[in-house]
């Protein structure tokens, strides 16, 4: 008869199973302590593939092969991972309690919240279908898949700007919809524009993607006289910015205005054996390489806190 690991005071949890909360457990496993990692899935944002019909592939520096060594580690040891939603993280004295959608709850003296984000979506038809076959929201990750296509970029922030920058460097042509005005006349806004290889579309919002086996165009219509245009695109970069499911700690720890965790050097939040690493934090870029040296950093630091605490 299998242990029931929800009675068992463990060292350690990690909420989240994407790259950061897959090599913070791997990490902390190798230190010998008594771990726990709780998550809905194994992989992350790795599960997601991309891929371009007809299109050669380049080779893009990542951590998706390094992930599945550890995500093929943690598999293996079933009695360290549990299939399941966190819905509550409480602090009662110096532990944690971690309760789950499925019922059970694990008590520890140190937690590493790898939850990561979700990106904000534009909710129209193809989106979701054209997931992975044109979709991107990661120009940073995406962009070189792109050489010598015409692509678009939608948002109306900073991170859209910088998209369509980096775009503009490897594809032909790069149409930004839905960009704010000053964004559009700001140094970096103009100096695009003449480039020859990006357009704004200020006053556009995108209704629908569209294509076969991969994205082909969008449909585009303006948002004041309603008109409407059809742009023919290979890839579409949605910029919109990222939602944290902020529900789950914001009561805890300190967070951005944007809901994302604020940790120091060591990955350590403002309560003391609350670590946090990945995409939920306030590090400067959502990538899986990042990501996972942050949870290696998160699963270190928790040890040695550990270390510094009074035997049970």
């Amino acid at each position: 008869m299998k242990n029931d690991t929800s009675q068992k005071d463990y060292d350690l949890v990690i909420i989240g199973g994407g790259p950061a909360g897959l090599t913070a457990a791997a990490y902390a496993i190798r230190k010998r302590m008594e771990t726990m990692l709780v998550s809905e899935n194994l992989g992350g944002k790795t599960n997601y593939k991309f891929s371009l019909p007809d299109v050669e592939t380049h080779p893009i520096i990542d951590g998706e092969e390094l992930v599945s060594k550890f995500k093929s580690q943690i598999e293996y040891l079933d009695f360290a991972r549990q299939i399941d939603k966190v819905t509550k993280l409480e602090r009662t004295g110096d532990e944690f309690i971690v309760s789950t959608k499925g019922g059970k709850t694990f008590k520890s003296r140190a937690v590493i919240i790898a939850t990561g984000v979700m990106p904000k979506r534009l909710n129209v038809p193809g989106e979701t279908e054209f997931l992975g076959r044109g979709v991107s929201y990661s120009a940073v990750s995406h962009a070189p898949l792109f050489i010598d296509l015409e692509v678009a970029v939608v948002g109306d922030g900073t991170t859209a700007l910088q998209a369509a920058a980096e775009l503009a460097q490897i594809a032909k042509g790069v149409k930004v919809i839905g960009a704010q005005s000053k964004l559009a006349d700001s140094e970096l806004g103009k100096r695009l524009k003449a480039s020859g290889k990006v357009e704004f579309l200020i006053e556009y919002e995108v209704k629908e993607i569209r294509g076969k086996a991969a994205v082909e165009e969008i449909l585009i219509r303006h948002k004041t006289n309603k008109t409407e245009k059809t742009l023919k695109v290979k890839g579409v970069f949605v910029e919109l910015g990222y939602a944290p499911d902020k529900d789950l700690y914001s009561h805890i720890v300190k967070t951005t205005a944007e809901g994302r965790i604020m940790i120091s050097e060591n990955n350590q939040t403002n309560i003391p054996g609350l670590f946090a690493a990945g995409d939920i934090t306030d590090v400067n870029a959502q990538q899986v390489v990042i990501a996972i040296g942050e949870g290696a950093n998160a699963a270190l630091s928790a040890c040695n806190y550990l270390l510094s605490l009074k035997p049970r």
